[in-house]
């Protein structure tokens, strides 16, 4: 398979429409969030008590990287630590009620910015669109889905 340009330079440059679109929403309603955070806090709404560890492995992150963007939610007072109540050395995330506000209107902005970046992409389209992204996912060594199920 030949592509005109290359995977990776479609994907960066899509991803950063994205971000730079999402960014521009999150400012005009005064939402606290990056990208990278509201990924992490979209992953501790979807799974109760998931721990720092999971969500790392599961993005395929350094931990030192998510654990910073996890205390920024926890200053910001979205999510909190506590322990496991199986094995003390592991702590879980929970999401906050103010962290649940935010989310759900983080989540309403995503949605019209996706919206509009799709704009003119028809159903079928969109379609192959998914199924080729979560083929580059396995591909890549990414479980497609959800974090920590």
């Amino acid at each position: 398979m030949n592509l005109e340009t290359p995977l990776g330079y479609l994907l960066c440059r899509a991803r950063r429409a994205y971000k730079n679109k999402l960014m521009m929403r999150y400012k005009e309603n005064n939402i606290e969030l990056s990208l990278d955070q509201f990924i992490i806090l979209h992953q501790v709404g979807l799974n109760e008590e998931v721990t720092q560890q999971e969500l790392a492995d599961y993005l395929q992150k350094d931990k030192s990287i998510v654990l910073r963007q996890i205390s920024a939610l926890i200053d910001r007072e979205y999510v909190i630590r506590s322990y496991d109540k199986k094995d003390k050395r592991k702590k879980n995330l929970l999401i906050t009620s103010k962290g649940y506000k935010v989310l759900e209107i983080s989540r309403e902005v995503a949605k019209s910015v996706s919206g509009e970046l799709l704009s003119g992409v028809r159903p079928q389209e969109l379609h192959v669109f998914e199924v080729v992204m979560n083929k580059i996912q396995k591909n890549g060594g990414f479980e497609v889905g959800v974090c920590c199920k």
